[in-house]
């Protein structure tokens, strides 16, 4: 396309050219600002409107893709690259009423109809496969080479394609064969050569883009093979492996929703699918729709006819969360039925049991697990998580030669290491803790790479856009009447503890770490510049009054004959003034523990996928830390009275009076089932289930003392935050 011209502008031509300086250095929020800053200056210049809309597209943001592809199309209709990006942003958008406007849209377009005819068979008889030139290879060859691949003689196959190549170079067909056969090989590099091969033939080749991915995926870049999928993906927006390959890459990255947005398409394609129907439960599941994960899982057991085991497991799990703790027993013993002595099942099992304080049980199948598989490390982890240690046990120097051997694999010796810290530190040999925890720690690092500062970027951003409000003086018309109780604070600072207490009077229930309430009000927030927060001030009455209501609704669902609710979501504290203004009559509970403890406690335990990342590094604990606090202040300073603190060493120190306060601030009658929490037989799903069943201790405080200068990293940036004086 050519270059705008703004309105006899210098500055703005300049702006036109840092605007493309970001874009093509990949900084594309920042590029995307640029562009909207000349958009509004002038809305009617077809090169902006193009950038933007592939900005958005690479954003997901397919609405304000197709806004601005459009208008570009308006603008500039004789340039097929307008055409393009409004293709591609209407082919990963995936919508009927998105491809509608664009067909019809291009049908009138001044177009030459050899432009037209492929952007329009993207969406009519390529949708969900191209017909890739054949470069001239009589039909009987192309039948052979195919049956080759098909059979799963891939050495044959690759040597009939490299014959057939030598004579029809631009057989895109034979070299996407070529590629499937070299990587069944394991000659990786060899198949993406021939997969380019492929695409440089034939241009429009979605197969070969999406058949290359997993091999981009296989040699470590992920980058480039969620770009290949993509691609593919605008080609033939109904390619079902592209987009159930770029659903299960979101997945592995533990983006749930990105995930969803591609499973849902392929299990619309195919819908008896299990595989489809069992990733679709997992990211669900890490997005808390129990509800949902479990209808996906049921889907998938009946697509295997009830006789595949895992999908009986992750059904069980889902109905575990949702408290339909008969179903999930019948279905784990199902699952077990299918599968007799399964180590997954059996560790799936052993935490339902947990949960329940069914202890005895659990470690029963924790115990077969590890016979089962005795090579694998999650069993040991998952044992040593409610079964104390005594010194000498024989499992404690099995798990040394396991982890001592060269031949276990990373993921088998963090649990191992976790699992020994925990035996050891029973035992009292506190002088060997560290030398599996900080192995451990850093193998759960390698595997999950996290930059501390995008989190404290995160909650500067929060507290600029919260600032200013009128907290105190702001009414919402139509806000909920719901009273839920929140809990809040660090991981491992006791919330389960306090929240079990609140959860033991006779009006209250425990619904756990429901999180809804955090994600939707973060959700209100965004929208903002470049893709940030918008302002507090910004926020309408009625959204929150919606976020309120929404939030009473779901309470109402999952907690039908509840009267009121504890919500144990720690991270409440980032929005605890949106949540009280969605619902005034909600409580707010802050739990504050010495912070040498709680992030040795965090240091020493493994959380589920994605969460908690910052968890597995001494100094990002601390730093996160500050970042707890800094919002804590940074509430006081506004809204001191929305919410009250506890301190952990104080409850367990003295648990009557500070007990009867907790109670109180929940704006409850004191009950004596409160001091008695731990003969509260509700189920618990966190780390914590094994010591809520115990009566209060005092026995973690200043733990952090007996590891001395083992946790001299976080001590040191403690101190030089301000946290501890010693």
């Amino acid at each position: 396309m050519a270059s705008p011209t703004a309105p006899a502008a210098t500055d703005a031509k300049a702006a036109y050219a840092r605007a493309m300086t970001a874009l093509q250095a990949g900084r594309f929020a920042e590029a995307l600002d640029l562009f909207r800053a000349l958009h509004e200056a002038n809305p009617r210049i077809a090169e902006v409107e193009y950038q933007i809309a592939r900005i958005f597209t690479r954003f997901d943001r397919f609405d304000r893709a197709l806004f601005h592809a459009q208008a570009a199309a308006q603008l500039a209709p004789s340039q097929p690259a307008v055409w393009t990006a409004w293709a591609d942003a209407a082919a990963l958008d995936g919508s009927p009423a998105a491809r509608r406007a664009f067909t019809a849209a291009l049908k009138s377009s001044p177009l030459p109809s050899e432009a037209k005819q492929p952007l329009l068979a993207r969406f009519g008889a390529h949708s969900g496969m191209n017909r890739p030139a054949t470069g001239g290879v009589p039909a009987d060859q192309l039948k052979a080479l195919l049956a080759l691949e098909t059979s799963g003689r891939h050495a044959e196959a690759e040597l009939l394609a490299k014959r057939l190549l030598t004579a029809h170079r631009g057989a895109a067909l034979v070299a996407n064969v070529l590629g499937s056969a070299l990587a069944a090989q394991g000659k990786l590099d060899e198949a993406l050569q021939a997969y380019r091969a492929a695409q440089a033939a034939d241009p429009r080749y979605a197969e070969a883009l999406a058949n290359m991915a997993p091999v981009l995926l296989r040699l470590g870049r992920a980058d480039e093979a969620r770009q290949a999928f993509r691609a593919a993906i605008a080609l033939a927006p109904d390619l079902l492996p592209a987009l159930a390959g770029l659903g299960n890459l979101a997945l592995a990255e533990g983006q749930a929703k990105a995930a969803l947005l591609w499973l849902d398409r392929a299990a619309t394609l195919a819908p008896t699918r299990a595989d489809l129907q069992l990733a679709r439960g997992n990211a669900l599941t890490l997005l808390r729709d129990y509800e949902a994960a479990r209808q996906a899982f049921a889907a998938a057991v009946k697509s295997a006819g009830g006789k595949d085991a895992l999908p009986l497991m992750m059904l069980a799990q889902a109905e575990a969360h949702l408290g339909q703790d008969a179903e999930a027993e019948a279905h784990f013993a199902a699952a077990l039925a299918l599968a007799p002595g399964h180590a997954s099942i059996l560790g799936a099992r052993g935490v339902f049991l947990q949960g329940l304080g069914r202890f005895a049980e659990a470690e029963a199948d924790f115990l077969q697990a590890i016979e089962a598989d005795p090579a694998t490390g999650e069993p040991y982890r998952l044992y040593y998580a409610s079964h104390k240690a005594k010194p000498g046990e024989p499992l404690i120097a099995e798990m040394q030669r396991r982890f001592a051997d060269p031949g276990a694999s990373d993921r088998d010796r963090m649990a191992l290491g976790f699992a020994l810290a925990k035996a050891l530190e029973d035992a009292k040999d506190y002088g060997r803790v560290f030398d599996y925890l900080d192995p451990a720690n850093a193998l759960m690092r390698k595997a999950n790479p996290y930059d501390i500062a995008e989190r404290e970027d995160q909650v500067a951003r929060l507290m600029e856009a919260m600032a200013g409000m009128d907290w105190q003086g702001a009414t919402i018309p139509g806000a909920t009447e719901a009273a839920p109780i929140f809990v809040t604070g660090m991981p491992r600072s006791g919330t389960t503890l306090v929240e079990q207490i609140i959860a033991s009077h006779s009006s209250v229930t425990g619904a756990g770490e429901l999180a809804d309430g955090t994600v939707s009000a973060l959700r209100l927030l965004f929208g903002g510049k470049g893709g940030g927060f918008r302002p507090a001030l910004s926020i309408a009455p009625a959204e929150f009054a919606a976020l309120g209501q929404d939030y009473a609704a779901m309470i109402r669902s999952r907690f039908p004959d509840a009267e009121r609710i504890t919500d144990k979501s720690i991270q409440t504290y980032l929005t605890l003034g949106l949540a009280k203004l969605a619902m005034p009559k909600a409580r707010f509970i802050v739990v504050r523990r010495d912070p040498r403890d709680t992030l040795l406690s965090i240091y020493k335990n493994v959380f589920p996928a994605g969460t908690h990342l910052y968890g597995y590094d001494q100094v990002d604990l601390a730093r996160h830390y500050t970042t707890f606090v800094r919002m804590i202040d940074f509430w006081r300073s506004l809204v001191p009275d929305w919410f009250h603190e506890i301190q952990y060493e104080d409850l367990v120190a003295d648990p009557e009076p500070q007990s009867r306060a907790l109670i109180a601030a929940c704006g409850l009658d004191w009950q004596d089932a409160c001091l008695n929490f731990h003969q509260n037989t509700r189920k618990v799903e966190t780390l914590s289930v094994f010591q809520v069943r115990q009566p209060i201790s005092t026995g973690s405080v200043k733990a952090w003392a007996r590891y001395g200068d083992r946790l001299k990293p976080m001590l040191d940036q403690l101190r030089a935050d301000g946290h501890i004086k010693d």
